[in-house]
């Protein structure tokens, strides 16, 4: 195959692993927004279940102090720390879910930068075999104009 040929042929190939470089890098881009996601996610439900830590702790110091009150405010103090350990539970499930999530967005990422390199390296690759046959060319092109060169002086010499 000719050096042109070859750009002839290589340059759809290019521009093709060229757009596949760049859905790869949207691919990522996506994939890191999934992590920070996940992530903020994370962080909002550890501070809610830390919120319930501490009124759990307010209430078992109000319990600790002595029960002095009415009776209608023990069984009221009494319902409200059942309802934060109740809500505390559930938030840790959901944290429990989160942190699979995250695991999960954190693999896919892996997966797509292992994949934009895997593009970027074939772009590359093809791109310098694009170069190549490009510098080809212009050597045969060189060489041709030489030769009229010393073919136009070698016919004025004649003459």
């Amino acid at each position: 195959m000719t050096a042109r040929a070859q750009v002839q042929a290589l340059v759809p190939v290019v521009k093709l692993r060229e757009r596949r470089v760049e859905k790869a890098m949207r691919e990522a881009g996506e994939a890191r927004r999934k992590v920070a996601d996940a992530v903020e996610a994370l962080e909002i439900r550890d501070r809610l279940i830390e919120a319930h830590d501490i009124a759990k702790v307010r209430l078992d110091d109000w319990f600790a102090g002595g029960l002095s009150g009415a009776a209608h405010l023990v069984a009221s103090a009494l319902a409200r720390r059942e309802a934060v350990a109740v809500a505390r539970d559930a938030d840790q499930r959901l944290r429990d879910q989160e942190a699979v999530a995250l695991d999960l967005a954190r693999e896919d990422l892996a997966a797509a930068i292992q994949a934009l390199a895997r593009a970027q390296g074939r772009f590359d690759a093809m791109n310098g075999r694009l170069d190549h046959a490009r510098a080809l060319v212009a050597a045969d092109r060189e060489a041709r104009e030489q030769l009229e060169i010393e073919d136009a002086g070698a016919f004025r010499s004649f003459r």
